[in-house]
């Protein structure tokens, strides 16, 4: 009798993970393609009558397994024939192929971008194909720092409308992160009221009113330390004073999604201090330090010149090319064009 009960468990567990793995709503099994499933998988003999049996049993308790009823009349009495059964997963197919999508148009590190879409195949049948074959993402330079605790923080503060107070980050010759400082020289604690997190290629932006002002500010949440969660109530976006009162929030900041291409090179660039972080951010270990004065620093980066000459562009006047020398003509002949471009 023990072993009879544990062959129908047993039984039941083989149908659901047979139905899990080898069928969805656009591949569904009969009857006959689970006992042979069943078999060829498992080694297990059953009877269809008892597929039938236990299939119903599923059904009735509730899991997700469907299938097609066909209406017909046995001794006259209606009998309704239960056909092409499958698992239906809570993922489509297209929506798993859109979750895939959004890991490869992340900047994660390539292994845990194959590993997780791996996994996430394993929650639809078999026959499922993401189309990914051959396919790579493009990593982000440097890996941020894991922000998840101070997201549940933002979260709380956002949902209970109440003030946070934090430091800001930035980066300095040293290589190490430094709190902003005040006129004085004293770390800089902001207190602010939150109104919304925009996520974002990668990062977390916090838009919010900071205390003692009437406008609408933005912090990377990957630079915010030392967060603290404060009694005191937020204030909310309408209450300012200035046209930022009516903004749309997510309308203040825009996604750059260039991509450049060509043969890494050996580039050399002078720039401001001040753009220490965004070197940082933009190059990681890519970046290696020179030289370093009061005021400006002398940089060596590996890439595209192409990547070069566009983000020189974009960070002038705070950014000197200084080699290679067809480099530094490329940039000089474009800041001359714009010169002209505008009368200057």
């Amino acid at each position: 009798m023990a072993s009879s009960e544990t062959g129908s468990k047993l039984s039941i567990i083989r149908i659901v993970q047979v139905l899990l793995r080898e069928s969805d709503k656009d591949h569904p099994l009969s009857q006959q393609d689970i006992l042979r499933l069943m078999e060829s998988k498992y080694g297990m003999v059953v009877s269809r009558k008892s597929i039938s049996r236990n299939l119903l049993r599923l059904k009735e308790a509730g899991l997700p397994v469907m299938c097609r009823e066909v209406p017909r009349m046995v001794n006259g009495k209606e009998a309704p024939l239960s056909l092409d059964w499958y698992w239906d997963h809570v993922l489509s197919p297209q929506d798993l192929k859109t979750v895939i999508d959004l890991l490869y148009f992340s900047h994660l590190p390539t292994g845990q971008i194959r590993q997780l879409a791996e996994k996430l195949k394993r929650l639809q049948c078999r026959s499922f194909e993401d189309g990914k074959e051959g396919i790579r993402n493009l990593p982000l330079p440097q890996n941020l720092p894991d922000v998840r605790e101070t997201l549940v923080l933002l979260s709380q503060a956002l949902c209970e409308k109440r003030q946070i107070s934090f430091y800001y980050d930035h980066y300095e010759v040293d290589g190490k992160r430094h709190h902003g400082v005040s006129p004085s020289g004293e770390a800089r604690c902001y207190i602010v009221h939150p109104f919304q997190v925009i996520a974002s290629d990668d990062r977390y932006c916090l838009l919010c009113n900071v205390e003692g002002r009437e406008d609408i500010s933005y912090f990377f949440v990957d630079r915010m330390a030392d967060i603290m969660l404060l009694s005191a109530p937020a204030r909310g976006q309408k209450s300012l004073a200035g046209a930022d009162a009516s903004a749309k929030l997510d309308e203040l900041l825009v996604a750059d999604r260039d991509i450049y291409t060509g043969n890494p090179v050996e580039i050399t660039f002078e720039a401001d201090v001040r753009l220490l972080t965004d070197i940082q951010t933009d190059f990681g270990k890519r970046a290696r330090l020179i030289s370093a004065s009061p005021d400006k620093v002398t940089m060596e980066v590996t890439l595209p010149q192409a990547a070069m000459k566009a983000w020189a562009l974009k960070k002038a006047p705070l950014v000197k090319v200084l080699s290679p020398s067809y480099l530094v003509r490329e940039v000089k002949e474009a800041a001359q064009s714009l010169a002209r471009l505008y009368g200057l």
